[in-house]
């Protein structure tokens, strides 16, 4: 199995389209046997979400996730577990011992203050400049 925890520094990354990298556990009867970073591409739409796949990820860790991601996630059989923030080694160890949940309010949370802070404050333009 092959768990892809969405990372800003060196902790879980509120956003999952606002991720600097991605580190890639691959998972074999219960340990942990590998640790891989990788920087995300630009961030356009669906492309995250196809990376985590091409990166052969069963599992993804973020703090909120968008609805394409979520539905790309759902159409390729990846589960996701969202409102998770913190350390990336001890959200792995939660999920391997089954003791890892989503939480749904937080990721609802976060996603609304993140989706506030790129449309108003720190100047991020969806828009397309002439």
């Amino acid at each position: 199995m092959k768990i892809a925890v969405m990372m800003a520094g060196n902790q879980i990354s509120p956003h999952f389209g606002g991720s600097e990298k991605v580190c890639i556990y691959t998972v074999e009867n219960d340990n942990i046997v590998a640790k891989e970073y990788f920087n995300m591409p630009e961030h356009r739409a669906g492309l995250f979400a196809k990376f985590i796949k091409q990166k052969g990820a069963d599992v993804v860790i973020a703090g909120s996730i968008g609805e394409r991601a979520r539905y790309i996630f759902d159409s390729l059989g990846i589960r996701y577990f969202i409102g998770v923030l913190g350390s990336p080694d001890e959200a792995v160890e939660k999920l391997l011992k089954g003791q890892l949940k989503s939480n749904e309010a937080l990721a609802n949370e976060i996603h609304k203050h993140e989706e506030g802070l790129q449309h108003h404050s720190h100047g991020h333009s969806h828009h397309n400049k002439i």
